[in-house]
């Protein structure tokens, strides 16, 4: 953990759960590592994110680091 965490400085995060069996996201620059043992990280929405609290109530999810682009 402490070597990927290591490899994000900056980016966009794309934060997964699922409600009811249905997915929801949303997007997230905010990320950190709170603990390394235990494994504990953060990331902080938006208030005005409409699927903060579906995923909050979610009981779990999926954090995704978007890796960075290429240009053509």
């Amino acid at each position: 953990m402490r070597d990927d965490l290591g490899h994000f400085t900056s980016g966009v995060l794309i934060v997964t759960g699922a409600v009811g069996g249905q997915p929801v996201s949303l997007t997230c620059q905010s990320f950190s590592s709170l603990s390394i043992n235990p494994p504990i990280v953060m990331f902080c929405p938006s208030k005005a994110s409409t699927s903060r609290q579906q995923i909050r109530t979610s009981g779990a999810c999926c954090i995704n680091a978007l890796a960075g682009a290429s240009s053509s």
